[in-house]
């Protein structure tokens, strides 16, 4: 009985991972900068466009910007988009999501918005505001 359940259990997985992709179906780079220049090792994160973005606590993802103040987000499905193929048949989503900073005392200090569908690759720019910790 015992190895019925775990054929069945293993026959299920295979039969869902099957019909959705799971994969990245678009990609985000988040330029990070303060005085007209790039901020390095800033943390980014990432809110989906129906999220409000006050808090960090609500963030779907967050990265650190690399030595070019750049953040590299990859939207996933079924996370962030939904899969570019559904039971072999091709499928396109759109969201907008935000990408922000925060400060030391955790308030947020700059912001951006993009819209985005399966198969972009965008590059966007977050400035953060005069005053703001880097």
């Amino acid at each position: 009985m015992r190895k019925i359940q775990i054929l069945m259990a293993a026959l299920v997985a295979v039969v869902m991972t099957a019909c959705v992709g799971f994969k990245t179906e678009a990609t985000v780079d988040v330029e990070v900068v303060k005085n007209g220049k790039p901020v390095a090792g800033e943390m980014v994160y990432k809110f989906p466009g129906d999220r409000s973005t006050l808090y960090k606590d609500n963030a779907t993802g967050q990265v650190k910007t690399n030595l070019a103040g750049l953040a590299h987000f990859e939207l996933k499905s079924p996370d962030d988009l939904d899969p570019s193929s559904i039971a072999g048949q091709a499928h396109e989503d759109q969201a907008s999501f935000h990408f922000c900073t925060f400060d030391s005392e955790g308030t947020r200090n700059g912001i951006v918005t993009v819209s985005v569908k399966t198969g972009d690759k965008k590059t966007v720019t977050l400035t953060i505001e005069e005053g703001g910790d880097e």
